[in-house]
């Protein structure tokens, strides 16, 4: 751990979260910051290791950057990332404002929603929110004062929520890393970049062929989508079909491929890679034959869950049993962490960022801190209670898919709002807590990334690498905080520059206010509860039995990984590219084994960079020329 690592790591982790919202809100391009595998900060590694560092050791080798320091640059720059847009700021900025500017008589919202907003949860003075969609008029600056208190707000609320996050993988590092070997997948490109990068000029990932062939298919692609929107006569090479009509056409299943996604899915045990495209499928079938027979539950199919009620609270009560199940088989190590904690016990934590015992009065101090903000801003304790653990049950489980199934393209079936509000009901919520809940659809929403999952192959990397220093600590922390700055400000720079309104329209925002005015005029009662529970219990069953059978029968063919994702709507995109890497990783295995295997990894990994790099040239392009609206994209759409 250097100082110039830590300053390298904290200017690339402030540009990605100046460069990304720009690229999205002006530009209108794909997203670099919006999934797990975190394209921005893979792209800037991929130059880092592979063109400047080189460079510097042709020419200066003491600027050079060991691959420790790059380790450490890299882990700032993806934790870093789960910030921005889809993580939390740019949804934030537009939720706190949209009820008063979107006020109108017919919707009510001055009598219904803008009293239960709290003062100092967001600015309300109307032009405040005019001037951020309408943009300033000439010699206005922008409002950091009526910002001040709400930004300072949630500012502390987020890094409570950050730090949990990161406490809660420092004590499970091990058992996953260790003790159950976890693949973590979106770790093995770096990994291989920094391969052989101390001794050689180029890392051996960088002088092998086949990685060149593999990054050449995807990056041509790329380049001739990117020179369509430039020059028409340039043909475009679809990667997507229309998509398969089934079940009366009541469902769409989409044939689309990402070679990012193929390359990743090569990585996976075979066994889960299966699991998690078939999961899919079986999610498809079921919606199919629930609309056929016009089996339907009361309610609303709330936004960004599963395809239906009955399988978003299914996918649910799998990710239940799966964090109850992850937490029991780390029971033992779990016991020594609480007793390193409390009772003084021997630690054995040498090779952990943090001391088990800080670790946990870190995790114990944020929840409490975080609960209690949420009981200020009008959620009652009971709801607070049921919000806090299934919002945390989601980013964990999530997690856990991430660092075993490692899609890099996934999310959750379930919210932790309407799951709260359907467990509970709305008079139980309250109606303050009910805008409470949706405002926190800012940074719970669009599961698509999280701080989270990305300290959990952060702390992969860093042990991978022999990285075992307690300022990586504070080097990931430094990141959140640089991050926050960043994104804060090129956020209301640009609304408040160009207006809101003129800038891409992002659809959370929306999605949180028609869930607390359909709530505030439709009750939510038992007749809503009931069914619900009855599907959540199925999920939480058939979990519960895929992960006994894999446990204890080698012969079973599915695991259980895939159950809790597959009905995303993420993974409908996604599916198809699994789907490829499992079948081209099968017939590799059947026809070469272990050895094929190894000696095809260069190529899947090429398949990686060559669609990350792709999206790159055209954003630093469109930069150049200005243009907008070239969606050359790097994950799904």
């Amino acid at each position: 751990m250097t100082i110039r690592a830590l300053v390298i790591g904290a200017v690339l982790s402030f540009s990605i979260n100046i460069a990304c919202p720009y690229s999205v809100l002006a530009l209108h391009n794909a997203g670099l910051t919006s999934d797990y595998i975190t394209a921005g900060a893979m792209m800037v590694f991929l130059l880092l290791v592979g063109f400047f560092n080189p460079l510097a050791k042709l020419f200066f080798r003491p600027l050079a950057l060991r691959g420790s320091e790059l380790i450490v640059v890299y882990v700032m720059m993806i934790v870093a990332s789960a910030i921005p847009t889809w993580g939390l700021v740019t949804n934030l900025f537009h939720i706190l404002t949209r009820p008063f500017y979107y006020a109108t008589s017919e919707n009510r919202w001055s009598e219904l929603i803008q009293p239960l907003i709290p003062s100092w949860l967001a600015p309300r003075d109307p032009d405040v929110a005019r001037y951020f969609y309408e943009g300033l008029p000439v010699g206005e600056g922008i409002p950091w004062d009526a910002w001040l208190v709400p930004m300072l707000a949630w500012g502390s609320a987020m890094m409570a929520v950050y730090l949990l996050m990161i406490a809660t993988m420092v004590i499970l590092r091990r058992p996953w890393v260790e003790q159950e070997r976890l693949v973590f997948p979106l770790t093995q490109l770096p990994l291989e970049m920094l391969r052989g990068c101390d001794e050689r000029i180029f890392p051996a990932l960088f002088r092998n062929g086949l990685m060149w062939v593999g990054f050449a298919l995807p990056f041509f692609l790329q380049m001739l989508r990117g020179m369509h929107h430039y020059f028409f006569f340039v043909p475009e090479i679809r990667t997507y079909l229309d998509p398969i009509m089934l079940f009366r056409n009541s469902v769409r299943l989409i044939i689309f491929v990402n070679f990012a996604i193929i390359g990743l899915s090569y990585f996976l045990n075979l066994q889960v890679s299966f699991s998690v495209w078939f999961f899919h499928l079986l999610g498809r079938f079921q919606t199919g034959i629930f609309n056929v027979i016009g089996f339907q539950i009361k309610g609303h199919n709330e936004a960004l869950t599963g395809s239906s009620v009955a399988l978003s609270h299914q996918g649910m009560g799998a990710m239940i049993v799966l964090v109850i199940a992850m937490l029991w088989s780390a029971r033992a190590h779990l016991r020594k962490v609480a007793r390193a904690a409390f009772r003084g016990g021997p630690a054995d934590d040498e090779d952990e960022i943090l001391s088990y015992r800080a670790a946990v009065w870190l995790w114990i101090g944020s929840a409490l801190y975080f609960f209690v903000w949420l009981l200020f801003t009008g959620m009652p304790p009971l709801a607070g209670a049921v919000f806090l653990i299934s919002a945390f049950v989601i980013f964990l489980a999530i997690t856990r898919v991430i660092a075993q199934g490692g899609v890099g393209f996934t999310a959750s079936t379930m919210l932790p709002q309407p799951f709260v509000v359907y467990t509970l009901g709305t008079d139980m919520v309250g109606w303050k807590g009910l805008a409470s809940v949706s405002m926190s659809y800012s940074w719970a929403a669009e599961m698509r990334t999280t701080v989270m999952a990305s300290t959990a192959n952060g702390l992969k990397l860093a042990h991978s690498g022999g990285l075992r220093h307690r300022r990586l600590f504070w080097a990931i922390v430094l990141a959140i905080v640089v991050g926050l700055v960043g994104a804060t400000w090129i956020t209301l720079y640009l609304n408040y520059t160009y207006g809101g309104i003129n800038l891409r329209q992002f659809g959370v925002p929306t999605l949180a206010y028609r869930f607390l005015q359909d709530k505030l005029l439709n009750p939510v009662g038992w007749g809503h509860i009931q069914p619900r529970l009855v599907f959540t219990a199925v999920g939480a069953g058939l979990m519960g039995f895929l992960i006994y059978m894999q446990h204890h029968y080698l012969w079973w063919p599915l695991h259980y990984i895939g159950l809790p994702v597959g009905d995303s709507w993420v993974m409908g995109w996604a599916w198809f590219s699994v789907f490829l890497g499992w079948l081209l990783k099968a017939i590799i295995f059947k026809f070469s084994g272990t050895r094929g295997y190894h000696a095809y990894k260069p190529l899947f990994l090429g398949f990686v960079a060559g669609q990350l790099m792709g999206g790159a040239v055209w954003m630093i392009v469109d930069f150049i020329m200005e243009e907008t609206g070239n969606f050359v994209y790097v994950g799904v759409p």
